[in-house]
């Protein structure tokens, strides 16, 4: 099994470790790990395309969440002409998932104002399991190899 599945494999086993009252901890690292599926998942495949595998994780390195954040937000308003609308929907999952459960992963980290329910966390770490499923499905198209080129390199306006 891949990190990214290891990662939201233990995002549910925290979830849903104390089954009556779970504590604060355990469901703020669950929002946290299931981001991070996210992230592992879409850089693993961004970097499984570089033929020098010996670089590969210096290359991975180079990601960062927000440009990763610019980058998918971009995909809801891009024009995908002559593209499938399918597989369109497929990225505009991954990409939506990618938004929003930063946001979901920066609170979870930061506010002490945020009280999370299990109930939210669960449906955050669904979320992540039907980006999983989306990208399966739309990750050798080449809108998809588009989307993780950007996600790494800035898009210029020439």
């Amino acid at each position: 099994m891949s990190l990214a599945h290891d990662l939201l494999e233990q995002a549910n086993h925290l979830a849903n470790r104390e089954p009556k009252r779970p504590r604060q901890a355990s469901l703020r690292r669950a929002v946290s790990t299931a981001y991070y599926a996210l992230f592992h998942v879409l850089i693993s495949d961004a970097i499984s395309h570089w033929n020098k595998p010996q670089q590969r994780a210096q290359m991975a390195r180079g990601f960062e969440h927000t440009a990763m954040k610019d980058a998918s937000k971009k995909i809801a308003g891009k024009d995908f002409r002559n593209s499938d609308p399918g597989m369109v929907g497929h990225l505009r999952t991954v990409a939506a998932a990618f938004v929003n459960m930063q946001q979901y992963r920066h609170a979870a980290d930061y506010s002490y104002a945020t009280k999370w329910a299990k109930t939210e966390v669960q449906d955050h770490i669904a979320t992540v399991t039907e980006a999983f499923a989306s990208w399966q499905i739309v990750r050798n198209e080449k809108i998809a190899l588009d989307y993780l080129m950007s996600l790494l390199v800035k898009e210029r306006k020439d």
